[in-house]
């Protein structure tokens, strides 16, 4: 922590207060930008004991560094729920599925849960989930066969898809799932047109 405070920066976290990750959505917030954060926590990775160590402290700093210390491999869904109840802002919901979740053997199922929960209290899992589906579309571990069956959920890909982590998901599938590029279009079809029209301009360009 006392080489995160030598980094603190004021109109960061100014910044960090507008974006909603101020008060309001931590205990303390001393403004130190991600890579300081990365490059600082990853000289104590793997050490998953202290990741969790880390997270239960109510420091915006302290929770970012715990999703680069932490060992993927030992991530749970346990684990992603519990973290995932301590959500108060879109940024630690991205930065877990960004960053960490994604790489867990659980992934897949956490991902594909969260997606299919009711939008409203589940904003920041269904944000989560589909920038975790996103990232596991460019790995081997998650099959053409898995990954259409999510293609094809309405209630995860459909009108009520409205979250900027759907387009993402969506552009990353086409672009890395050659197979499923008319699974991906279909998919379009059912989204909000905001959504729908974000991922059709991305990929005219990747052919």
């Amino acid at each position: 922590m006392r080489r995160l405070k030598i980094e603190m920066n004021g109109a960061v976290t100014d910044a960090m207060r507008e974006y909603g990750g101020g008060r309001q959505g931590y205990g303390l917030n001393y403004g130190v930008s991600l890579p300081t954060i990365r490059d600082v926590a990853r000289e104590y990775a793997p050490d998953h004991e202290l990741a969790l160590a880390l997270w239960r402290q109510d420091v915006r700093e302290m929770k970012l560094a715990a999703l680069f210390v932490d060992d993927p491999s030992q991530v749970t869904a346990v684990q992603m729920e519990a973290w995932a109840s301590d959500w108060r802002v879109p940024e630690l919901a991205e930065q877990c599925a960004m960053q960490l979740f994604w790489k867990s053997p659980d992934a897949f199922k956490q991902a594909a849960e969260w997606a299919g929960l009711v939008p409203g209290s589940a904003a920041l899992k269904r944000l989560a989930a589909f920038y975790i589906i996103g990232k596991l579309a460019a790995v081997a571990a998650v099959s053409d066969v898995e990954m259409s069956s999510l293609l094809s959920a309405p209630a995860i890909f459909g009108p009520a898809a409205a979250e900027r982590s759907a387009a993402y998901a969506l552009r990353e599938i086409y672009r890395h799932r050659p197979a499923l590029r008319e699974r991906v279009m279909e998919a379009l079809s059912r989204m909000p047109d905001e959504v729908a029209g974000e991922v059709r301009w991305q990929v005219e360009y990747l052919g």
